[in-house]
């Protein structure tokens, strides 16, 4: 009876302890289940933060283009009822180049300018020379010649510390002069497009042929030169040249001392010189260590184009202020006269 109690003792405690170790499992799988670092979490209404969806970055809208983007200068003429259309078009076309004080040097300084480029052929020789000889030169590109061979050195062409003004998108007088909105819109491509590629905002221009050329007798000349100067853009004519353009056939020595001799004539001590860098011009190159050189050392500043440079313009209307006018050559003393005077002087003593 004893061995029986015994027995069944053991076996009662044998369950009791199975039992218990049943409920520390539960509680222990339990408690697993609730830690917060644990693999699987009961609590379904939080995510896995590594399943949540990466919400994609706006993409940031496009630049407007130089033209179009937004100026304080524009904001008048829009309010201006009696304005033209095309004076309220391109509201970030504007500049400061007219409204600074112009220098007038006491000693003759020339300013060499090149048409036409940027070319593969001639533009890098012509920036090699400027190189060579440390001179800052200014560039009036035709930006339909920019195409991937000529980026680059447009791009040099600003690294390397010279002047880019606009000559015209298309160098094509019957469309470039059919109108000035004709005018405004070649401008404001060749304006976007030198922006868009180098972040250079230009400041001047030259007409293509010259103010007296194909411009002037458009019939829109004035309102052409009324409405880029309100703007601020100032144009620039020319008083010397190296005749590479006018199909004379020059040689480079030809070409170098025409060139220098217009400089030495000039009855402004402030001359702009054309030259050209477009395809074709390789004498242009070979002349211009020899001009550079002669100009120097005739004691001759080389600058490039700035908004302190005073502008030649061909021909002249009643805005144009009168430091601007090339003054007329003052006629030579008749000294023939004068020795007859003296001696007529002396006699009557």
């Amino acid at each position: 009876m004893f061995r029986k109690k015994n027995h069944m003792a053991v076996w009662s405690l044998c369950l009791s302890v199975v039992l218990l170790w049943g409920l520390a499992g539960c509680s222990f799988s339990q408690k697993d289940q609730m830690e917060p670092g644990s693999a699987v979490q009961t609590d379904t209404g939080s995510a896995d933060p590594t399943t949540e969806a990466i919400q994609p970055e706006p993409e940031p809208e496009p630049e407007l283009p130089a033209s179009q983007q937004e100026n304080d200068q524009h904001a008048a003429v829009m309010d201006d009822p009696d304005a033209p259309a095309y004076a309220k078009a391109y509201p970030g076309m504007y500049s400061d180049a007219v409204r600074e004080p112009n220098v007038l040097h006491e000693e003759k300084v020339c300013y060499l300018t090149f048409d036409d480029g940027p070319s593969s052929t001639n533009t890098p020789g012509i920036l090699d020379v400027l190189k060579q000889e440390n001179v800052k030169a200014t560039f009036f590109v035709v930006t339909s010649q920019i195409n991937e061979e000529t980026q680059p050195i447009l791009q040099r062409i600003v690294d390397e510390g010279h002047t880019l003004c606009i000559h015209a998108n298309q160098h094509e007088y019957g469309r470039l002069y059919a109108s000035t909105e004709a005018y405004l819109a070649d401008f404001a491509e060749a304006y976007d497009k030198i922006y868009a590629l180098t972040g250079y905002r230009v400041q001047g221009f030259r007409f293509p042929g010259g103010s007296n050329g194909q411009v002037n007798s458009s019939g829109c000349y004035r309102e052409i030169v009324a409405e880029m100067t309100r703007r601020g853009f100032e144009y620039y004519d020319w008083n010397a040249y190296d005749h590479d353009a006018e199909g004379g056939n020059y040689s480079v020595e030809q070409m170098v001392q025409l060139a220098v001799h217009e400089v030495s004539i000039s009855s402004r001590n402030d001359t702009i010189m054309l030259l050209h860098d477009t395809y074709g011009k390789e004498k242009t190159v070979q002349a211009l260590p020899s001009i550079i050189r002669q100009l120097k050392a005739a004691g001759i500043q080389l600058l490039p184009i700035d908004n302190t440079t005073r502008p030649v313009h061909f021909y002249v209307n009643e805005s144009t202020p009168p430091e601007y006018v090339e003054p007329e050559p003052e006629p030579e003393p008749d000294t023939q006269d004068e020795t007859e005077e003296t001696a007529e002087g002396s006699a009557a003593e």
